[in-house]
């Protein structure tokens, strides 16, 4: 029924599900499709009263009225939440035939995924309010660039932020570090963000500590919703680890993530890289890509500057 790229494919699809409008109509269309039904049901019914507490069908998949149950063949599989039965349902005409025991057989190993991802729902609201109340109120310490290198958008916790150190200042709307060196290594950093895809870390390693470092970041168009204005680079202003770096156990209460992914995380946020980060703790390059894929399934995130605005704004 799935081959690795299709089941790859599901597997996104079922943990965006919870971030994306439409996400759960979406997927189970996915679902359908890949399993060769006309739709699928996801229930999801109270343990007390047996009654759906939450309920999504495919999209595209309302059936004609003349179309009566009997007509249909159906293939249905139940998962026990902790709070919930968990019950996905596929259906096709009878006349295309039954469903196999492969077919129940994959959809059983997906419902564990899917209830991880209903859980981490709740999650998702938490995190939509926060990021609201980043753009309303805290943006952290950010900075938007045009493609003349111009700021475009500089936060308030940013403004404060250089009106105290000695490390960087504004001078004619322009981002200027006070040591030659670094200035040209952003500018250079600047530059690849605007060629590719691209992040990195500018260490200032100034006197003071109100700034320790910058993360530059190509800003991604899915970044649009979490950015206030519109901008080709981000950059933040990050001060010193225990001023501004959310602590692990915050990261994983905050985002559902596991320790380990918790730990990936706050390092992908300080601008590591994957190979940097598995010298760092002692992991494979490949272990900690599957890790960082699934920080972002998890969180929603599709970037690094929406993975390092969650940490650097989650609550002490």
């Amino acid at each position: 029924m799935l081959g690795d790229d299709e089941l790859t494919e599901v597997m996104d699809a079922i943990y965006f599900a919870p971030h994306q409008k439409g996400g759960w109509q979406d997927c189970l269309a996915r679902i359908a499709l890949l399993c060769a039904a006309d739709s699928a049901r996801l229930l999801m019914l109270s343990k007390d009263s047996g009654e759906p507490v939450v309920a999504y069908q495919s999209r595209g998949s309302a059936r004609p009225e003349r179309e009566r149950d009997a007509d249909l063949s159906l293939c249905e599989v139940r998962h026990d939440m902790d709070e919930a039965h968990l019950g996905l349902v596929v259906q096709r005409p009878v006349g295309e035939g039954p469903f196999s025991e492969d077919d129940r057989r994959h959809l059983e190993a997906l419902m564990p995924h899917i209830a991880r991802a209903m859980r981490q729902e709740v999650v998702a609201r938490v995190l939509n309010d926060r990021q609201a109340a980043v753009q309303q109120h805290k943006q952290g310490a950010l900075l938007l660039l045009d493609g003349q290198q111009n700021v475009v958008f500089l936060s308030s916790e940013a403004e404060d932020l250089l009106s105290r150190t000695s490390a960087m200042k504004l001078e004619e709307g322009r981002l200027c570090l006070v040591r030659r060196q670094q200035q040209v290594a952003l500018d250079a950093l600047i530059q690849k963000c605007f060629d590719s895809k691209f992040s990195g870390m500018i260490n200032l390693n100034g006197s003071d500590s109100e700034a320790s470092r910058l993360l530059v970041s190509t800003v991604q168009p899915r970044d649009d919703k979490l950015f206030p204005s519109h901008g080709l680079v981000a950059v933040f202003v990050v001060a010193g680890e225990s001023e501004e770096t959310a602590k692990e156990d915050v990261i994983g209460q905050w985002l559902g993530l596991t320790g380990s992914e918790s730990r990936i995380a706050s390092l992908v946020a300080r601008g590591r890289r994957p190979a940097e980060i598995a010298e760092e703790i002692e992991l494979s390059v490949h272990t900690v890509r599957h890790h960082i894929k699934s920080i972002y399934r998890k969180t929603g995130a599709h970037s690094q500057s929406q993975l390092t605005a969650l940490v650097l704004n989650l609550p002490a």
